[in-house]
């Protein structure tokens, strides 16, 4: 499913993601999408309280500390208590009403496309919230195609009518019709219009119903010649979604049965009864959706990306440049061409406000895409629904399953016209604590020993009325090890085992290193841990004792914060400081690296504002996107003092898991590269889309499933079907594929998209002089010139823009360093007739100079991204828009100006 992140949207100048962990979900639902703003963070899928403030949160990742054993700490378990138990036996609840067809197997493979065989007389509705359908009703209405029994059913349609007498083959659409004129003269085929539909129908969430009302709106409109169907059944037969395969489990040991019959627990169940309780979840076949993606995303063709990329032995720019990742081509058949590798991640995310299901998603994405393919390419591999957490050993079996034979046996798939093999390993696991420790199966961060990575054993201390498991800064700490983690496993219950509770279905994974291959994420431990607590200690009236607290000045931080002006790659303006509690994880990381340097420098006391410096520059520089070994190593020092102080300037209590963990993250992107390839926020962002896939209450899992299913088939589909559409088609196409509203019209040159109908004039002899310059040949006197262009995914607009905006995305980093302000662009012809898409700019009079530099004990921390400009620019000159490598954030004075660059342009809210 591709990820939304197309920045063509003319309302507001952000680059949108209908997959951004920002973006809302419809009333109807009553879901949210920031699960790491639930209380308590376990991601169970507790209810979502958007009055609270967060700093009554104890997500493990998010926390202002960690858990107290009072009764104001009680969101967090104490892992000491815990008895480490992976299967918790679920709620019996009654979810559903009616649910999905099952044969008598445990995992049967349903094909969406095929499950209903007459319209009149049985049809699958996901979300009719009005009929209450048994388990038996849905297998009855099977298709005779998957050797189910069929049967007549009462069931008729009620959007479809009884009056419908038209037999299913006289309205079967053949390929010719597909490809054929919607009806005479018309601009789209019928295949495209099709494609159209289904499209806007998944993306909006439209209802069953009101996809059979548009079907019949549309009959009424269109011509007499058209084959549109009239019905939302003989619609969907044109489709054929990927299968799926669903599994129903025991609700004592949870663990998968077989024949309605549970091994370990000797114990006959009745499987629809599991079903209204919610005792089952759902596996995507991942071999199915990698053959599908390569061979028709033409995704196969993008994974030459790892040999073609720029690369230097002293930098590391991404996974690739990684050690383990390097180790790893050495001992596997990932060095051999075709092969690849995963990064796969599981959280849980709450669904519903009333209520405490939620929804636990297992996903992944190809290591070897290049990133901006890389994060809009996600395959759901699994989906776990209920009150609880998922099961670890029975959720996962399948995919460690399916992930053995990938990594043994490979598969095949075309390639050019050609049979390829492919060898594929998942190899690094992004997510955030909790759920990291339960698929370690350790003891919580809470716990002694809870640490991830080291044998650091921690310590209670007192805070406010009751403890807290606090992790002291120790000079010498033992790492944890893939092989002592095995020992430890088998030798639970007999002596020492460091925190380790049982075995985990992980340890069985194909060259996946248990300790190693789990990375600290940044979006969990600095953006929603490090930093939110700070604030924390900095704003929050409890601390107005202490020396380092600065909430009386709020309101003074506010006024400067509003004269920043953002670039679209950060989707979410500045907000004030007094409603932190509701900032978003994108928001904590915009005020780590861009605010707080500039609004904290005179407000927050010396030593303690170089002592975040440390912080701020080290976390900039490990999300860079090409990392030299010399900043490494200073990264690693600056984090190394950072923490070592942190003790000594806040006190004890507040040295939770987090702050210590910030000492492995230096590790992690030496093992695997820059901090962005790997963080959670690409699949935060398709946890909230995935929850745009359902309506009402009803066959939550189901519908997510089918609809993601369905959206693949719709992409794939384009790619045949949109060949040779017309310009006004394909553009709609991707408008709503992509999820954005491009309603302006837009020409595309040489990569670079223009907006606007643009303004054809005359070049002027300055104008003209420098276009030959620059091109070093002779142009024609006439070019067409625009305000707003994208290129490379990100929005560049001139300072002429008609709209005042609060963002800036005029002013750019040119490769070689300087600063310029974009003037305009020019679609210009040269006399052979080639067509060139130009930037005209104007270069800053001096060079930039750097604005914050700290002392902090020994350590001396200069803040290179933070730099004061002129305000003056000299003569105009001409550019190719591949030489725009970065943008600013802008921070306006009225006698200088401060921006402040952007890490890198690949990582999306």
């Amino acid at each position: 499913m591709s990820s939304h992140n197309h920045p063509l949207d003319d309302d507001d100048e952000s680059s949108h993601s209908d997959w951004s962990e920002d973006d809302q979900v419809s009333n109807n639902k009553e879901a949210s999408l920031d699960y790491h703003t639930s209380s308590d963070s376990d991601a169970t899928g507790a209810t979502v309280d958007s009055e609270q403030s967060h700093d009554e949160h104890a997500n493990c990742d998010g926390v202002v500390g960690a858990s107290m054993d009072s009764e104001n700490g009680h969101d967090v378990e104490n892992s000491d208590e815990e008895e480490g138990s992976l299967n918790d036996e679920p709620e019996q609840q009654a979810l559903y009403d009616h649910t999905t067809s099952e044969s008598d197997s445990t995992g049967v493979s349903l094909d969406i496309g095929h499950i209903v065989e007459d319209c009149d007389e049985a049809e699958v509705s996901l979300d009719d919230e009005h009929e209450q359908q048994s388990l038996d009703d849905y297998t009855n209405s099977g298709s005779e195609g998957l050797g189910f029994e069929h049967h007549s059913s009462s069931h008729t349609d009620d959007y479809d009518g009884g009056d419908d007498t038209t037999s299913d083959s006289e309205q079967m659409v053949n390929d010719d019709m597909m490809r054929s004129p919607l009806y005479q003269g018309a601009l789209v085929t019928l295949g495209q219009t099709i494609l159209l539909l289904m499209a806007f129908a998944v993306i909006v969430g439209l209802t069953q119903d009101g996809l059979q009302t548009l079907l019949q709106i549309l009959s009424l409109i269109l011509p007499q010649d058209s084959h549109l169907p009239a019905t939302k059944y003989l619609f969907k037969k044109l489709f054929k979604t990927g299968k799926y395969d669903f599994h129903v489990y025991c609700p004592k040991c949870c663990c998968v049965l077989e024949n309605n019959a549970c091994k370990r627990c000797h114990q006959d169940f009745d499987k629809n009864e599991l079903m209204k309780n919610g005792n089952f979840f759902f596996t995507l076949p991942l071999i199915d959706q990698l053959k599908h993606s390569l061979e028709t995303s033409n995704l196969g063709e993008s994974l030459n990306y790892r040999k073609t990329r720029p690369t230097n032995p002293d930098t590391i720019s991404d996974i690739m440049d990684g050690k383990l990742y390097k180790q790893m081509c050495k001992d596997s058949n990932l060095k051999k061409d075709y092969s690849f590798s995963l990064t796969f991640n599981s959280d849980g995310v709450p669904i519903f406000k009333s209520s405490s299901f939620s929804i636990w998603p297992l996903l992944c994405h190809i290591n070897e895409l290049p990133p901006n393919i890389r994060k809009k390419t996600m395959f759901l591999t699994g989906l776990w629904f209920g009150p609880k957490k998922p099961s670890i050993s029975t959720f996962f079996r399948p995919f460690i399953n399916e992930m053995k034979t990938l990594s043994s046996v490979g598969f095949e798939w075309c390639s050019n016209a050609k049979i390829v093999k492919s060898y594929v390993y998942a190899i690094i696991c992004s997510c955030d604590s909790v759920a990291r420790a339960m698929l370690q199966n350790i003891k919580q961060f809470n716990g002694k020993f809870g640490c991830n990575w080291c044998l650091h054993p921690g310590e209670r201390v007192e805070k406010g009325k009751g403890h807290v498991q606090v992790y002291p800064f120790h000079e010498e700490v033992t790492e944890r090890s893939h092989t002592d983690m095995i020992k430890y496993q088998r030798n639970v219950g007999t002596g020492e085992n460091f925190g380790v509770k049982g075995p985990t279905p992980l340890s069985s994974l194909p060259f996946f290193d248990i300790v190693s291959g789990f990375i600290v994420d940044s979006m969990h431990c600095i953006d929603l841990g490090v930093m939110r607590q700070l604030s924390t200690l900095w704003f929050d009236s409890s601390f107005h004792k202490e020396p380092w607290y600065i909430g009386t000045r709020a309101n003074e931080i506010d006024r400067k914060i509003e004269q920043f002006q953002p670039p679209s790659n950060i989707t979410r303006m500045p907000r004030s400081i007094l409603t932190r509690a509701y900032w978003k994880a994108s928001e904590w990381r915009a005020f780590l690296l861009f605010y707080a340097p500039i609004v904290l420098k005179s407000v927050l006391p010396r030593r303690f504002f170089e002592h975040f410096l440390l912080l701020c520059q080290a976390v900039y520089a490990l999300q860079t996107t090409c990392i030299t070994q010399l900043e490494l190593f200073y990264a690693s020092q600056h984090l190394n003092e950072f923490v070592l102080n942190f003790e000594t300037l806040y006190g004890r209590p507040h040295m939770t898991y987090n702050v210590h963990i910030l000492l492995h993250l230096s590790d992690s992107v030496r093992n695997w590269g820059p901090l962005w390839c790997y963080s959670a926020y690409s699949f935060e962002g398709c946890n909230g889309f995935l929850l745009k896939l359902y309506n009402g209450t009803q066959s939550v899992p189901l519908q997510i499933v089918t609809s993601f299913l369905l959206l693949k088939e719709v992409e794939s589909m384009g790619k045949v079907l949109m060949q040779n559409a017309h310009p006004r088609v394909q553009q709609l196409f991707d408008t709503v594929v992509d999820g954005f509203n491009a309603t302006k019209p837009v020409r595309r040159v040489n990569g670079t998209v223009f907006f606007g109908h643009g303004c054809s004039r005359a070049l002027d002899l300055y104008e003209k002089d420098a276009v030959e310059q620059f091109l070093e040949n002779p142009v024609k006197d006439q070019a067409i010139f625009y305000h707003k262009a994208v290129y490379n995914s990100q929005i560049f607009l001139s300072i002429n823009y008609r709209r005042k905006l609060k963002r800036d995305n005029t002013l750019v980093r040119r490769s070689d360093g300087s600063v310029c302000q974009i003037v305009g662009f020019a679609k210009v012809e040269s006399h052979t007739g080639c067509e060139h898409a130009l930037c005209l700019v104007r270069k800053c009079v001096s060079k930039p100079r750097l604005f914050l530099q700290g002392y902090f004990g020994e350590s001396r921390c200069q803040i290179k991204h933070v730099m004061s400009i002129s305000s003056e620019f000299a003569e105009l000159t001409v550019l190719d828009l591949s030489q725009l490598s970065d943008k600013f954030v802008v921070y306006r004075q009225e006698n200088s100006c401060l921006v402040c660059l952007l890490p890198n342009s690949l990582e999306r809210d």
